[in-house]
């Protein structure tokens, strides 16, 4: 027994003496958490509180629907159903129950109002009001023409558990982009994390993802200005410093959507394939099947070598080709567009189209993929001879197109 539960229980309003004493008798089995393990029965229940067991089945039902108290449904060993497990929920509480039941009385509803609520208090006897609105008679007080709403329906026990789930996936995440900037933070050893942490969980969401942009630029201004003190990290997000910097968001240009074998499509692609086999790329050994064809003699090791350097030794190339082939457009880094206009349509199949298939296969370049009904694909400006030139033009526009951004066609292919 929990005098916190009792108390509760004595301070709710629910407009029936049934309901009252249902709850009372609940409070009397709960611990000091409101939480009431291996009650024996709904009998039981009925004969404590001297009600029908319909009436005390429906008034926990109706109780629940109020918020008081949650049920959980609890099985026995051999699969049959045990006696619930009830939690009061001693944070919430019902001071209408009058109208509440006044409401069910008189609406649709009242078919499955329990059996003994009278719905009504000392307040408010069954009797109809004598008199006059203005001026009631005896202990009577005149009925309210419009009720008061009813609460909102509250949350499921799921629908909390969910809420509680995606607040903490959220805290983890914010935590995460909190410690991507604090472990370059200069001077950072010695300062306490917590005020930090604190000081970045109180900005809203927005305004945390506008830190983490600016935190770069931040670092800059500072060594432009050569300070000597450098701002703790609560200091930072506390005060907003970030406010003196611009955002870089809003001054970075719009990404390039290059069409499949169109003119951004077609610079890009081949200043890819200029800077050679991608470093670091993981070639294969040669398979025991393509191992017993060499040395049958039907296929050249150094054939199926250049094939498998061409397979993986150009990632984004591939990937670019990858998505022509399905028809997909490609997203290229900023200024791409204007480098498009250094190529030139050539139609498929033609002589120009076969001189560019020949360099390919000479420098162990990839191909194009089937092209399917396209006509034209563009290649730089001159043909093969004019590569030096497209080359040379894209080495000095590059570096304000990509400069620091050495695996943007990776990202792009893929």
């Amino acid at each position: 027994m929990s005098w916190k539960a009792s108390a509760w229980a004595k301070e709710q309003r629910l407009g029936s003496p049934s309901a009252k004493s249902i709850l009372m008798c609940l409070a009397d089995y709960a611990d000091p958490d409101g939480r009431i393990k291996g009650w024996a029965s709904q009998a039981d229940l009925s004969a404590s509180a001297e009600v029908s067991e319909r009436t005390a089945r429906e008034w926990l039902q109706r109780l629940e629907d109020w918020g008081l108290l949650e049920r959980h449904h609890q099985q026995k060993a051999n699969g049959a159903r045990a006696a619930d497990w009830i939690v009061l929920r001693l944070d919430r509480a019902v001071t209408d129950g009058a109208e509440r039941c006044r409401a069910l009385k008189e609406g649709e509803d009242s078919e499955i109002l329990p059996a003994n609520s009278a719905g009504r208090t000392n307040r408010q006897p069954d009797a109809d009001p004598t008199g006059n609105e203005a001026h009631p008679t005896g202990n009577q007080f005149r009925a309210y023409k419009e009720e008061p709403p009813l609460e909102p329906p509250l949350p499921s026990h799921q629908e909390r558990a969910d809420a509680r789930e995606r607040e903490a996936d959220e805290r983890k995440k914010a935590e995460g982009a909190y410690w991507r900037m604090v472990r370059v933070w200069p001077q950072l050893n010695g300062l306490p994390k917590d005020k930090g942490i604190k000081a970045f969980l109180a900005l809203s969401p927005e305004d945390r993802q506008a830190a983490e942009r600016r935190f770069p630029g931040w670092l800059d201004l500072l060594k432009a200005q050569h300070k000597d003190h450098v701002p703790t990290p609560s200091t930072y997000f506390g005060k907003r410093l970030f406010d003196d910097v611009a955002d870089p968001a809003e001054a970075q240009p719009e990404p390039v959507l290059a069409k499949p074998f169109g003119k951004a499509f077609g610079a890009f692609r081949m200043a890819k394939l200029l800077e050679g086999r991608e470093p670091g790329a993981p070639i294969p050994a040669l398979s025991a099947t393509m191992r017993r064809a060499v040395e049958q003699g039907v296929a050249d090791e150094a054939a199926l070598m250049r094939d498998m350097v061409r397979r993986y030794g150009f990632r984004a190339v591939n990937g670019l080709h990858a998505a022509a082939a399905d028809g997909r457009s490609v997203t290229l880094p900023p200024g791409w567009d204007a480098l498009g206009e250094l190529t030139e349509a050539v139609r498929v199949g033609s002589e120009r189209w076969e001189a560019w298939r020949a360099l390919h296969d000479e420098r162990g370049w990839p191909w194009l993929p089937d092209v399917g009904r396209v006509e034209w694909v563009y290649f730089p400006k001159g043909g093969p001879d004019g590569l030096v030139a497209f080359e040379h033009a894209v080495s000095v526009a590059k570096a304000g197109i990509v400069k620091g951004r050495d695996d943007d066609g990776r990202e792009a292919a893929e």
